[in-house]
C-alpha cells in the first residue's frame, strides 16, 4: 500500500505544471532565506566576469555602497508601508525636495544642524500629508503618490531654479562624509527600524493589517493610526537619505532622486519580501537588495547598458520578483490593494 501512494505521488511530481513546480519553490520556507543572498552573488558574478574585474576596483565598490545605502534606508522605511498592504512611489519626488530645501537652508544659515533637520522635517512633513490625504479623503495611497510626485517635483524645479542644482561647500560633505555621519545615521536608523518592526507591539500590528485588513479592525486595531505610523517611519528614513545624497555629490538637482521609487521597490523583493505586506514582511530585507539593485544598476552602466534599456530591465526583473515573492491568500479575504 505504502510502495503504491509512493508511485503514485513520485508520477504527480513528475507532471507538475510549470506554475506549480514554481509555486512548491517559492512556498518552501527557506526560499525567502537563501534568495535574496543568491541573486546577490550572482550579481556580483556576472558583473565581476563580464567586466573583466574591473566591476571588483575600490572605487566602483565605493560608488555602489553609498547608492545602496540611500536606497536601503529608503527601502527600510519603506517597508512599513508595504507590510500593512498600501503603496508609494512617491518616495524619489519626497527625497528632492527634501534634499533641496535642505540645501537652501545651509545656504542661508551656514549650520550643518539645520540642513539635517530641515531635511528630515520636510520628508516627514510630506510624507505625513501623504498619509492625510488617504486616510482622511480615502483616497488609495497609490493614486495620492502618482499626483504628488508631480506637484513635489514641480515644486523642486522651481525652487532649484535655471541653474539646474544648488551646491553645498565641498569641505562640508566631506567633513560629514570623513565623520562617518552616513553610516552611523544608517545603522542607529535600521536597528530602531529592526527593533519597532520585529518586537514591539506596532510591528505585528502592522503585519497584521497587512495580511488581513478585515481580521484585524475586528480585533480593535485602528489602521488610521497604523497608516500614519508607517508613513512617518518611512519620511524619517527618507529625510536621511535626502541627507546621504547630498553628501554624496555636494550639491542638489533636478535630477535628485529620480528612479529611486523603482529601486526601492526592487530593492524590496530582491530582499525577500511582498510588497502586499502580510507575514512575510519583514524591516530588514531592503538592505541586502539594496546592496543587490545598487551592483545592478552600476554593473549594467559599466558593461555598456543604456540608461533607458536599464529601466526596462529593472521593470522585467521587479514584474518577476512579485510574482515570486508576493504571499496570496487564497482562504481570507485579504486587503484590497487598487
Amino acid at each position: 500500500m505504502n510502495a503504491t501512494a509512493s508511485v503514485k505521488t513520485n508520477d504527480r511530481e513528475l507532471h507538475l505544471s510549470l506554475k506549480e513546480r514554481v509555486e512548491v519553490i517559492r512556498s518552501n520556507r527557506y526560499f525567502l532565506m537563501i534568495f535574496p543572498f543568491a541573486m546577490l552573488a550572482l550579481m556580483i558574478v556576472i558583473f565581476g566576469v563580464a567586466t573583466q574585474g574591473r566591476f571588483f576596483k575600490p572605487s566602483v565598490l565605493k560608488g555602489i555602497l553609498s547608492q545602496a545605502i540611500i536606497i536601503g534606508t529608503c527601502a527600510t522605511g519603506v517597508a512599513f508601508i508595504y507590510s500593512n498592504g498600501n503603496l508609494d512611489i512617491s518616495i524619489g519626488a519626497v527625497l528632492g525636495m527634501a534634499s533641496t530645501l535642505g540645501v537652501l537652508a545651509y545656504n542661508a544659515t551656514g549650520s550643518v544642524s539645520v540642513f539635517v533637520l530641515v531635511s528630515v522635517g520636510t520628508a516627514l512633513a510630506l510624507m505625513a500629508f501623504n498619509c492625510t490625504m488617504s486616510v482622511v479623503c480615502h483616497i488609495k495611497t497609490i493614486t495620492v503618490a502618482i499626483v504628488v510626485t508631480q506637484i513635489y517635483g514641480a515644486i523642486t524645479t522651481l525652487l532649484i531654479g535655471g541653474a539646474g542644482k544648488i551646491e553645498i561647500p565641498y569641505e562640508v560633505s566631506s567633513g560629514m562624509e570623513d565623520g562617518g555621519f552616513r553610516y552611523i545615521a544608517f545603522f542607529a536608523y535600521f536597528l530602531f527600524c529592526v527593533v519597532i518592526y520585529h518586537y514591539t507591539k506596532v510591528g505585528r500590528e502592522l503585519r497584521f493589517l497587512g495580511g488581513n485588513e478585515s481580521c484585524a479592525q475586528q480585533t480593535g486595531m485602528s489602521n488610521a493610526k497604523a497608516t500614519y505610523i508607517s508613513f512617518l517611519m518611512t519620511g524619517l528614513g527618507v529625510g536621511l537619505a535626502a541627507v546621504f545624497s547630498v553628501i554624496d555629490v555636494s550639491a542638489v538637482s533636478v535630477e535628485t532622486g529620480n528612479g529611486l521609487g523603482m529601486d526601492v521597490m526592487l530593492a524590496t523583493v530582491l530582499g525577500g519580501m511582498s510588497i502586499f505586506g502580510g507575514a512575510r514582511s519583514n524591516a530588514y530585507a531592503g538592505l541586502v537588495g539594496a546592496l543587490t539593485v545598487a551592483a545592478l544598476n552600476k554593473g549594467l552602466l559599466m558593461v555598456g547598458v543604456s540608461s533607458a534599456l536599464i529601466q526596462g530591465i529593472r521593470g522585467v526583473i521587479f514584474l518577476a520578483l512579485v510574482y515570486l515573492n508576493s504571499e496570496r491568500q487564497k482562504l481570507l479575504p485579504s486587503r484590497v490593494q487598487f
